[in-house]
């Protein structure tokens, strides 16, 4: 399973808990422990380089920096930094985590491994949660929901905005994109949570940035 998802499995009790993705604090915890036990190579973890998939030494992650999925943008200080870190992308779906959407290791110099992968029987076994509904699904269920009290129209936005990419619709600047986004909810979904257009753009500017780069 992705990287991204086992740390999901772990943040939400299997599932069985509804957080609110965008919360920084909500991911510390969970990707320490994934993390340690990595480390420690309790759970196995591979990756792709040069195309090849193959199994990354634990002790690589031990004391890693993270650049969490919530991030806005990557901090300056990870950007130039020439020791490895971990870059994590919250899972939409497959076709997006097998372009540039997923979880790596980085470093200044470029992309050392990508599409990091763990084995779902390692993260079971650590984290036994029960969920019967999402057993078969490696979707998470962050990506559709927010925290309890705090619905979001966020997936809502997402879907649409990578809609308008694959039409080649997408505004230049993601600041505009984000005005035509928060429109669109108001207008197509009426009753769905309002999203600020600043919201948006905060959520959005990481993949908006990856997309033009592509072109």
């Amino acid at each position: 399973m992705p990287l991204y998802c086992a740390a999901h499995w772990v943040a939400t009790k299997g599932c069985t808990l509804q957080i609110d993705p965008l919360d920084l604090e909500v991911w510390k915890r969970p990707f320490s422990q994934l993390l340690s036990r990595i480390s420690s190579d309790e759970v196995a973890v591979t990756g792709l380089r040069e195309g090849q998939r193959e199994k990354i030494e634990g002790h690589i992650f031990a004391g890693i920096s993270v650049d969490y999925p919530v991030a806005a943008d990557t901090s300056v200080e990870l950007l130039l930094s020439s020791e490895l870190y971990l870059s994590s992308r919250i899972y939409v779906d497959d076709e997006h985590w097998r372009k540039r959407f997923n979880d790596s290791l980085q470093t200044r110099y470029g992309c050392k491994w990508s599409h990091l992968m763990v084995l779902k029987s390692d993260v079971l076994r650590h984290w036994p949660f029960s969920s019967p509904e999402n057993e078969n699904s490696t979707t998470p269920l962050a990506t559709k929901t927010g925290a309890p009290g705090r619905p979001s129209s966020m997936h809502l936005v997402e879907r649409e905005y990578r809609a308008r990419g694959d039409r080649g619709d997408t505004k230049a600047s993601i600041g505009e994109e984000a005005k035509v986004l928060s429109e669109w909810l108001r207008s197509t979904h009426p009753d769905a949570p309002r999203l600020t257009p600043k919201t948006i753009a905060n959520r959005l500017r990481q993949e908006h940035r990856m997309r033009k780069a592509q072109k």
